[in-house]
């Protein structure tokens, strides 16, 4: 049997990242999931939300667009005060959270890699624990960067980072982009 696996996809929003995971966790044959680094910080804001008795949920796609800013000045905060806090709570928790049945995660994948520290981060915790790390790339023709925060957050982990795909598609390929995650998992038999 093979190493469990955690995929990271990198990419600017709305490149197809979250379409990729999609293709590769409906082909999955071992038990997989999807967490992501900005998981945490959105549980810690709903806790937040529950302390006041305030209704809301940031994991609600509307609720979160709406209140985009909270998350934002609350992640910022948070990366002041140890800029590793949600790298070292995805890669020290994926390896103990069960999927809906119960049994590990033999198959993670996170669609929202965006600094280059997360990547490292990972590396250090997660082989210790007998994970392999793939990382992939994409990018859609048309989509840029949505600030110069993520453009310059893109550009370190590219510069610094070999992926082991990179995928690039034109405009308007949700097929094909989910084709190309189910491609992956089955080349790495996931």
């Amino acid at each position: 049997m093979s190493a469990p696996t955690l995929i990271l996809i990198s990419g600017y929003a709305r490149a197809g990242k979250d379409t990729l995971a999609n293709g590769i966790l409906e082909w999955s044959n071992r038990p997989c999931g999807r967490i992501n680094f900005a998981d945490a910080l959105k549980e810690a804001s709903n806790h937040y939300l529950e302390y006041l008795q305030l209704e809301g949920d940031f994991f609600n796609e509307t609720f979160k667009c709406d209140h985009r800013d909270f998350l934002v000045a609350a992640g910022r905060l948070a990366r002041s005060i140890d800029v590793d806090i949600f790298a070292k709570h995805l890669a020290n928790f994926v390896p103990c959270i069960p999927n809906t049945e119960g049994m590990a995660h033999e198959t993670v994948v996170t669609s929202d890699w965006r600094y280059a520290n997360e990547l490292r981060v990972c590396k250090n915790i997660l082989p210790e624990l007998g994970w392999r790390i793939r990382t992939i790339y994409v990018e859609t023709a048309g989509i840029g960067p949505a600030n110069s925060e993520e453009e310059d957050s893109i550009e370190a982990i590219r510069y610094n980072h070999s992926f082991d795909h990179e995928l690039f598609f034109g405009p308007n390929e949700r097929q094909s982009i989910m084709h190309a995650g189910r491609d992956l998992a089955r080349e790495w038999k996931l």
